[in-house]
């Protein structure tokens, strides 16, 4: 007699677990909360869906969860979407997006395994109760009641409330025992003081980006900063922003606008420019290099008139010049909310669940996706594990003996 196994969770985790599942010849039954399933895998990448990257080194990843460095090992998103028609293709650095350059065919290729292998899909299903009666799991959904031999958590964490991830199981999971890391904001804009970026809005700078708390640095970054009216944004930024929801206004941003360069090659151009453009305003002096109120902001900031002529820069203000263009230093003022962050850092700590994700406190529970304390950086990271895991919970829900 076929196991019945039943998901709380129709995102990308829920959906991976579900077709598993059903491969193995489980009686699957999916809940989502959601009038359709897979709402927030349609707004990744940009409605392009980075489904994975073919660099996998587990640096790449954060939390407290050891078992997922064997669980990832194992697992190609390439290889997993090509056996239900979707073909993929690799950018310059390593990210894998579906070939047709959309979301919306990651979701149907989902939907349509599903449906093929016998996944029950259910819609406007809340769960809000979880009880077990001898060796069956009962799930709650407003007035449905569900019986299983199995139970698959895949309800996402508190990023993106809107797609109806809102970290709602989490109070219920805590009450059961559960060890459960603070879920934080990540890869998410970093607020600063409004006042140094405000006048920048809408620009943008290469840099290396470091996250700096004391004298220590945390993290450095590669990328292109964006300025917003109150945060900096872009790639680089959101994957330092963990590391901003832990440390807050203990932590600094610091930015080097000229990492090629070494401080006599920045003094050497900073002296040749002044002499190429004597004559002209002083507010006119950077704009070779970054966009002008870029560079208006670095002379201000280092005490320099901008209705003076380059000519007329002092040395002091020069000096601190040269420190700016290499420590560019922001305040932490605190992270966006969830509903501006694509993941959540923290969830149900590694310490509770066994190497196939089942729970070590309750036989017959299973964890996966952004519900575990695990997210990755930006780039189709936490979508691998998001797949990864799903398919490793739904494998051995449905085979719990052959997968101890």
């Amino acid at each position: 007699m076929s196991r019945s196994v039943i998901i709380v969770g129709g995102g990308a985790s829920g959906l991976a677990a579900a077709i598993t599942a059903a491969e193995q010849g489980a009686f699957v039954t999916l809940l989502e909360r959601l009038p359709r399933v897979g709402k927030k895998l349609l707004l990744t990448g940009n409605g392009k869906c980075n489904l994975g990257n073919r660099h996998s080194d587990f640096t790449h990843y954060h939390g407290t969860l050891p078992q997922a460095k064997q669980i990832l090992s194992g697992f190609d998103s390439e290889i997993w979407f090509r056996q239900f028609g979707l073909l993929t293709r690799t950018d310059s650095e390593g990210r894998m997006y579906p070939m047709s350059g959309t979301a919306t065919s990651v979701l149907d290729a989902l939907r349509f395994a599903a449906e093929q292998k016998g996944v029950r899909i259910l819609c406007d299903r809340q769960v809000t109760a979880i009880t077990q009666k001898k060796n069956k799991w009962q799930v709650t959904a407003g007035n449905s009641f569900f019986s299983a031999d199995a139970l698959i958590l895949a309800s996402g964490g508190s990023a993106a409330p809107n797609c109806g991830t809102d970290g709602n199981l989490l109070p219920m999971l805590r009450k059961m025992g559960y060890a459960i890391a603070e879920p934080r904001p990540a890869l998410c804009p970093v607020l600063t003081a409004p006042a140094m970026v405000r006048a920048l809005k809408g620009l943008r700078v290469r840099a290396d980006v470091s996250a700096i708390c004391g004298e220590r640095i945390l993290k450095t970054e590669s990328g292109v900063v964006q300025f917003t009216e109150q945060a900096l944004s872009g790639i680089c930024i959101f994957n330092l922003s963990r590391l901003a929801a832990i440390h807050g206004e203990r932590m600094q941003i610091s930015l080097n606008l000229l990492p090629s360069f070494s401080d006599a090659d920045t003094a050497a151009l900073l002296a040749e420019l002044i002499e190429q453009r004597s004559s002209l305003p002083a507010s006119d002096l950077l704009t070779g290099l970054f966009p002008k109120r870029v560079g208006e902001m670095l002379l201000r900031k280092a005490g320099g008139n901008l209705n003076a002529s380059a000519s007329q820069i002092s040395p002091d203000t020069q000096k601190k010049l040269l420190i700016l263009l290499h420590d560019l230093r922001f305040p932490v003022e605190g992270t966006a909310s969830f509903a501006q962050a694509q993941v959540t850092a923290g969830g149900i700590s590694g310490q509770c669940v066994t190497k196939t994700l089942e729970s070590k406190l309750h036989r017959g529970i299973w964890f996966c996706g952004e519900l575990l304390d695990l997210d990755g950086d930006c780039g189709g990271y936490n979508l691998t594990w998001c797949w990864a895991s799903g398919v490793t919970a739904g494998k051995a829900a449905a085979n719990p003996i052959s997968n101890t």
